[in-house]
């Protein structure tokens, strides 16, 4: 039901792993910004004759920095169910069978909810959202029946993760929580979590369509968290607890036989260094290397996470025909150390052509209509590693040099950490 924003997906579609998107040709302020007088920040984009609004509402509180592991994903599905005696059944009344939907997603840096609706029923769906948000139900029974479905989830995205399980274990350990972590969450540590977090001081809409701002500022002055005022503290980004030296593990990969990630941990990056980082990772992306008269083909990817003040970079190979051998690994590494001199070899003025080509694309299409503009700026808001209009001006400047700079300064020594993972017989 709600939608999780997961980078696996896009490493699977696109080489740019988990980066969103703006184009210079992109207005920088196409949203309008008000903070109320109860903290509340508003951006709002009026336009005229959009026959959908799309109402988002972020907290920058998301798997990073929550106590209890899972929890900032359950509260999400809980605002789904209700509160301030609302029911799922009025959820639906002013979204699904008004032709919209609602949905929403839990990340590393924000929990986000969405209401998207025809524009003549947006007053009282804000209405609905806003009640279900500020007065969650937390009815034991509610809580425990979302805990089985995240638990049905988790079970579901174990067969899309585990093909690239040291990428996802390790550059993104947030996705990490479990059945085990779930059940521990009780219901005083959901109260505690949303009195905390859950203040107007803490949110930002994000609102776009043919709508009257008088109205919705009006709606929105009236949020107050039922559980009490507090002051939402900051939290603090801190760096991944990413593993050093050589790791070993068996997990059952079939129809895979062994996975070897290699990567880097980095520090001290200048903006145009980071960039370059970026750029590497556009530049190998996904890569097939097919043997067509044997049918086997070999799949090789790159990812570059930010976090805090440390920059992440791993290549990664998954072998699915042939056996695990000491041989075939050390062949294997040898491999993944020989793409940074193909790094090398390309058009390094086309490369960075393209990649500035697909954020200008990716711009031009959230302009489109009402729920891409708000989809896009929400992305903007809720990952502060998103590459945006504002990086063009240090993409633009980037030359070959600082390519070539950043593999021999960072990459030609050994790896801070290889992992490598075995098929289980």
């Amino acid at each position: 039901m709600m939608r999780r924003h997961w980078l696996l997906g896009i490493l699977l579609c696109t080489a740019l792993f988990g980066m969103v998107f703006a184009a210079e040709a992109a207005p920088r302020e196409s949203f309008e910004r008000v903070v109320l007088k109860n903290g509340v920040t508003l951006k709002y984009k009026v336009i005229k004759g959009e026959p959908m609004v799309s109402i988002y509402a972020v907290f920058p509180i998301g798997t990073h920095g929550e106590k209890a592991k899972g929890i900032a994903h359950l509260l999400e599905h809980l605002v789904f169910r209700g509160g301030s005696g609302l029911t799922f059944k009025d959820i639906s009344e002013v979204t699904t069978r008004k032709g919209g939907y609602f949905n929403g997603f839990t990340s590393f840096y924000a929990t986000s909810y969405n209401y998207v609706v025809p524009k003549e029923h947006y007053e009282k769906a804000l209405e609905v959202f806003n009640g279900c948000i500020w007065g969650v139900t937390l009815a034991p029974a509610i809580v425990e029946m979302e805990k089985q479905i995240i638990g049905h989830e988790l079970d579901m995205d174990y067969t899309l993760r585990y093909k690239y399980y040291p990428l996802i274990r390790y550059f993104y350990p947030e996705m990490y929580h479990s059945k085990e972590t779930m059940a521990q969450i009780t219901e005083e540590d959901l109260r505690d979590f949303h009195k905390t977090y859950y203040q107007p001081d803490n949110v930002t809409y994000v609102i776009a369509g043919d709508i009257d701002p008088k109205k919705i500022i009006a709606q929105l002055e009236q949020i107050q968290n039922q559980s009490g005022y507090v002051k939402a503290p900051p939290v603090q980004i801190s760096r991944l607890d990413f593993p050093v030296g050589e790791i070993e593990e068996e997990r059952n990969l079939y129809p895979y036989q062994y996975q070897l990630m290699m990567a880097y941990v980095l520090e001290g990056l200048t903006e145009k260094e980071r960039m370059a980082v970026k750029l590497l990772s556009y530049m190998y992306g996904g890569d097939y290397k097919i043997d067509y008269l044997q049918n086997r083909y070999k799949v090789y990817n790159a990812i570059t996470r930010s976090v805090g003040d440390q920059d992440y970079f791993g290549m990664f190979y998954l072998e699915r025909s042939e056996p695990y051998s000491k041989e075939a690994v050390e062949r294997e590494k040898a491999n993944l150390f020989r793409y940074f001199h193909e790094f090398k070899q390309v058009d390094f003025k086309r490369a960075v052509k393209n990649f500035i080509s697909l954020i200008e694309l990716e711009a031009r299409q959230s302009q489109s209509s009402a729920v891409a503009a708000v989809e896009y700026e929400v992305q903007r808001l809720s990952d502060p590693d998103n590459l945006t209009v504002d990086s063009l001006a240090i993409l633009r400047k980037l030359t070959e040099k600082d390519l070539l700079g950043v593999i021999e300064k960072y990459f030609s020594k050994p790896p801070t950490t290889w992992v490598l993972v075995k098929t289980t017989r």
